[in-house]
């Protein structure tokens, strides 16, 4: 059905390569199936697909009958979709049509948004053809309204409509535009622009707690002058980071997801690239943390700062992205700052990942960087379990404060410099 869509220009040129991509949607998590689709998977007859749904397809007890995941496809052995054909396309869409594909897999990688009636498009990152037409634009990610088919079958993520006021909405529109003009102010390094934004929600924070929203409005257009004011911006530059503390938190985050174990043996061998990156030259007597701090730094300024220089604007649409398809900052929940933690987390990972890839291939290059954010977007980002867990346990150690923030994303050359 054709409806007013909003949508990142990138989304224009999407479509799926199939067989050409190097990575598999189709593996390394669990594929949830809806009532819908399930019941027309156990009506399948093609001989060949009904002996595969019968032996993989799973009810989920736990779940009610209206959930998007009533059943699920139970992987094989090496955690791929039972439901592959030989040339590792999807077996369902090959014998019984795009029509009997769960809503699951026909929306992916798309994230479908409802804001106001208006049908908002953008795609997952942990999609290696999405992450490169989102992320490789110098020109930065720009939006267009059209007319779109959006498909009945598509599941939409997040929904603001009648039950928020006029205002309310209207206000949300204003907030998510202003955060991602802020990130998108490149007056700015990337890392001052997300600790910007971080200063922004936090004072948003505050106004929404004591319900003044009529002082919101007024903080939107302080912004702006801020956005513009050399002093201000120039202020930026005088934040210092303790680099051992920096480190301790990244690597801590990075070792617990790493503890809950990859979906994928690529990812892990990712992993250990990273790790050995940061750990160059380790002798038996070495303290390890000292070790990491050395070659953070060292990186960081043989790699990661030239890379920095002419491609800052990978990460800057990461961040559009990532703010666009969020609804961030999402003012129709109890915590948009806690939304900004998140954003945080994922932001700093993908840093260390950088730095310790840099340090294994001995330079960093656009490509990839593309791969850094779509193992974590999909490692990480789609991981809701690890998470919440990462955030409840900064909030424990008093580490959720924007002060830890931005000690965790900030980029100090001056401080990196003086470990060397």
């Amino acid at each position: 059905m054709k409806q007013v869509t909003l949508l990142p220009v990138y989304m224009k040129q999407f479509s799926c390569i199939g067989g050409d991509c190097e990575d598999t949607c189709c593996s390394g998590w669990r594929i949830d199936i809806d009532k819908a689709t399930y019941k027309k998977y156990k009506n399948v007859r093609e001989p060949g697909m009904k002996t595969k749904l019968s032996q993989g397809l799973k009810r989920n007890r736990a779940q009610a009958d209206t959930s998007g995941s009533y059943a699920y496809i139970n992987l094989d052995s090496n955690c791929m979709c039972p439901l592959l054909n030989e040339k590792g396309l999807c077996g369902i869409q090959e014998k019984l049509g795009e029509h009997m594909l769960s809503s699951v897999c026909a929306t992916y990688p798309r994230v479908l948004n409802s804001v106001d009636s208006i049908a908002e498009l953008s795609a997952k990152l942990s999609c290696p053809e999405a992450a490169r037409l989102a992320l490789l634009n110098p020109g930065g990610i720009d939006f267009e309204e059209l007319e779109q088919d959006i498909k009945s079958e598509w599941i939409v993520a997040k929904s603001i409509g009648k039950q928020e006021t006029t205002f309310k909405k209207e206000l949300l529109w204003k907030l998510r535009v202003l955060a991602i003009d802020i990130i998108q102010n490149r007056k700015m390094a990337i890392s001052d622009r997300l600790i910007m934004l971080g200063l922004f929600t936090d004072k948003l924070q505050k106004y929404l707690g004591d319900e003044q929203y009529d002082q919101v409005s007024e903080l939107i257009k302080e912004y702006y002058v801020k956005m513009n004011h050399e002093g201000y911006i120039d202020s930026f530059n005088q934040i210092k980071i303790n680099l051992k503390l920096q480190t301790r938190i990244i690597t801590e985050l990075v070792q617990i997801r790493a503890t809950m174990g990859y979906s994928t043996d690529k990812t892990t061998v990712f992993h250990n690239d990273m790790v050995a990156g940061l750990t160059l030259g380790k002798n038996e007597d070495d303290d390890i943390r000292e070790l990491i701090e050395r070659n953070f730094s060292l990186n960081y300024k043989n790699h990661y700062q030239p890379f920095l220089g002419k491609y800052e604007f990978i990460l800057e649409n990461y961040l559009v992205n990532y703010i666009y398809s969020s609804l961030y900052p999402n003012i129709t929940k109890n915590d948009v700052f806690d939304e900004y933690i998140q954003m945080c987390v994922l932001y700093s990972i993908i840093k260390i990942f950088m730095i310790g890839i840099a340090g294994y291939n001995k330079g960093l290059t656009p490509d990839d960087a593309v791969n850094v954010i779509q193992k974590i977007s999909r490692q990480v980002e789609h991981n809701s379990k690890y998470l919440n867990h990462v955030r409840q346990l900064l909030k424990e150690h008093h580490f959720d404060t924007l002060g830890h923030l931005a000690t965790m994303v900030k980029d100090s050359e001056v401080e990196l410099l003086n470990l060397v």
